[in-house]
């Protein structure tokens, strides 16, 4: 501010004194010197002031887990030579289920994946207080084994974490999964849907591997270099899950992106970026249509991030969807954005109708018991 002022300086004068015996200016004429002095003043005032705005918000740049790291992950960045080839019996698709509102979703990602062939179990963990059996009912119906897993609390009782976001640091218990004699697992957030194999996940060198994020058009973020976490490739480790719960109470990260936010912190630096086709998320398309076009062809894995086919916006139950109500669903999120999506939620209503139209029969019994 001080050199600002300095270089303006010069600007300014002092008004000249009258001549020697020349009559004195009329109070007009006085009046209307002080009035455009003063609006000079405020002019550049009002400049520095948009000045200092600008250079403020510039410097406010957007949270990057690499110029905040922080040396909390133990693990070599690859794996050991010749363990990197995993047999199918030992890989897992593995998600999530913390309420009965989608358990729906979470069976078309599972007959999508079986549909797809990918060649490994489908690992449910779910938390016992919060899902029925109903619940669990339907996602066996397509082939996923369920199993309890404790509520892992967010850190700093929960301090600047957004509601929706409480139970999702229970999504680290997956590292978990080497106790389950799994050595490579790919984990599918419930909005995903599977449309091509992607074996070749399993059989990475790295210990971890996602897809780097992309916020919509309005967010000035953009194509960034944080990972989204709704896909990952990972080796299961239990000394790394002890290893996460004790970082999470010390590191430094935006807690308000919860698990997504500690796991870019955690392996950030030394994860495998892979190629969008693998977490095609809807922003893409919102922000680059054009690109997203380019990969729609070879597209393994969509993100519903910016809207999901199965949600009923209006209902506030957790309750499980009946059919009827998730075709509904499905009719009015098609519409949304005058049918922007109308493509993609297409997808996902063909792989619903094709898992009523195998598993149908059985997911019925289900809403009886």
């Amino acid at each position: 501010m001080f050199s600002l002022r300095k270089r303006l300086s010069p600007r300014w004068t002092y008004e000249r004194l009258p001549p020697p015996h020349s009559d004195r200016m009329t109070s007009r004429t006085k009046c209307t010197q002080w009035t455009q002095q003063w609006t000079c003043l405020g002019v550049v005032l009002a400049a520095t002031v948009v000045l200092w705005f600008a250079t403020a918000r510039l410097r406010r740049l957007p949270y990057s887990p690499l110029d905040n790291y922080q040396d909390i992950n133990p693990l070599p960045v690859t794996v050991v030579a010749g363990l990197d080839h995993s047999p199918p019996n030992r890989r897992a698709v593995v998600s999530s289920l913390y309420s009965d509102s989608f358990a729906i979703a979470v069976a078309v990602v599972g007959y999508s994946a079986k549909s797809a062939n990918v060649s490994a179990r489908l690992l449910l963990p779910y938390l016992e207080h919060k899902v029925s059996e109903k619940a669990l009912c339907i996602a066996r119906a397509v082939g996923w084994e369920p199993y309890p897993v404790p509520l892992i609390p967010p850190p700093h009782n929960g301090k600047d974490i957004h509601p929706r976001f409480m139970d999702l640091y229970t999504k680290l218990n997956i590292w978990n999964l080497d106790r389950m004699d799994v050595d490579s697992a790919v984990f599918l957030d419930v909005d995903t849907l599977v449309r091509r194999n992607f074996d070749e996940l399993f059989d990475s060198p790295f210990q971890f591997a996602a897809v780097p994020d992309v916020y919509g058009a309005g967010d000035p973020r953009g194509f960034s270099i944080t990972i989204n976490t709704g896909v990952m490739a990972f080796r299961p480790s239990s000394a790394v899950y002890e290893d996460m719960l004790q970082e999470i109470e010390v590191a430094e990260y935006p807690l308000l992106q919860a698990d997504q936010g500690f796991l870019n912190l955690y392996f950030g630096g030394t994860c495998m970026r892979l190629p969008y086709i693998y977490n095609a998320n809807l922003a893409i398309k919102d922000r680059s249509p054009i690109l997203w076009q380019r990969l729609t062809d070879e597209m393994r894995v969509v993100r519903y991030t910016t809207m999901k086919p199965f949600i009923q916006e209006a209902r506030s139950s957790d309750a499980v969807l009946t059919p009827e109500e998730t075709e509904e669903a499905v009719d009015k999120n098609e519409r949304q954005a005058d049918g922007f999506y109308h493509e993609e939620v297409g997808w996902w209503r063909t792989a619903y109708r094709n898992m009523m139209s195998d598993r149908g029969h059985v997911m019925r019994q289900c809403y009886q018991s």
